[in-house]
């Protein structure tokens, strides 16, 4: 009995909880008589693991969500996520071949309706959770202090106490003015 990658069924249930009330036709991950046919595909199991998605664009959101998704993707297998093998989306491949750059897919498939996700072997075991935000929690540095530090009510801060107090005649003593 097939079945799929870890890293194929972590990245799906990724997106599904991002996603809950996406579209799921043109999903799938085990080959259909087409992809048997043709003989070469990720969708085809080998020593019983699949190692290919693919994810209905249809997000239940803006069109460029899906571009959005599949960057996010991309960016994850170039910071060195060595799980992802290829993905293809309208029309074009992104791999490592030219270090991740979108390039034409001259494949029948143009993948429009949906984005594949091939893995690496890998993946047949590694179901770790993807970093498809970036650094999480990262907040970037300016001069030594991270910016967007959260400063605690009871401590000396560095903002001016000349801006205006918040008119909302409450004591909050806020510096965010309201006017």
């Amino acid at each position: 009995m097939a079945k799929l990658c870890a890293a194929g069924v972590q990245l799906r249930e990724q997106i599904d909880d991002d996603y809950p009330d996406r579209d799921r036709k043109s999903d799938g991950w085990i080959a259909d008589a087409r992809h048997l046919a043709k003989g070469s595909s990720d969708h085809i199991p080998v020593d019983g693991i699949v190692r290919a998605i693919d994810i209905d664009s249809d997000l239940a959101a803006h069109k460029e969500e899906a571009y959005a998704l599949v960057e996010k993707i991309r960016k994850c297998a170039k910071k060195g996520d060595k799980r992802i093998k290829y993905i293809i989306y309208d029309g074009k491949i992104m791999s490592p071949i030219l270090g991740w750059k979108r390039r034409a897919y001259k494949g029948a498939n143009p993948h429009r309706s949906h984005f594949h996700i091939s893995f690496t072997t890998l993946g047949d075991k590694d179901g770790s959770y993807f970093n498809l935000e970036g650094e999480a929690n990262e907040r970037p540095k300016k001069d030594g202090r991270e910016l967007g530090q959260d400063i605690s009510s009871n401590s000396p801060s560095d903002l001016s106490s000349s801006r205006p107090r918040c008119q909302c005649n409450c004591k909050c003593r806020s510096s965010v003015s309201l006017a």
